[in-house]
């Protein structure tokens, strides 16, 4: 596990990245995601009876704006095999119709940041 100082020096790398990019890229860029309780569990849950899934996968992934990579993140939940291999849950090589499966609905900061502290000041 990284320490929290190998935190904070990461997450400052990525927002003095952030401060080179083009102002309408630097305006869409997030620099957390909020994930709640309400839909961990409703991504946990999505198997459907009593089955619950074992976890879940961020991918992260990009907006292009400006010509400039704007990163963002999408969530999905995971069902471990016999093996004890965690597989996304429901997803083949082609893309699925409809909204099944779920992927968490991110709230990005800015808009849903948190209050002050070493991260993210």
């Amino acid at each position: 596990m990284a320490t929290w100082q190998e935190v904070k020096t990461k997450v400052q790398a990525f927002r003095t990245y952030v401060q080179g990019l083009t102002p309408t890229a630097r305006s869409a860029a997030k620099y957390a995601f909020l994930i709640t309780k309400d839909d961990i569990k409703t991504m946990i849950d999505q198997a459907g009876g009593v089955q619950q899934l074992d976890g879940l996968r961020a991918y992260f992934a990009a907006d292009i704006i400006d010509g400039q990579m704007v990163p963002t993140m999408y969530v999905v939940a995971v069902q471990k095999d016999a093996a004890g291999n965690y597989n996304d849950y429901d997803l083949g090589m082609t893309v699925p119709s409809g909204s099944q499966p779920l992927t968490a609905d991110t709230r990005p900061c800015p808009n849903m940041c948190s209050t002050a502290n070493f991260l993210n000041s």
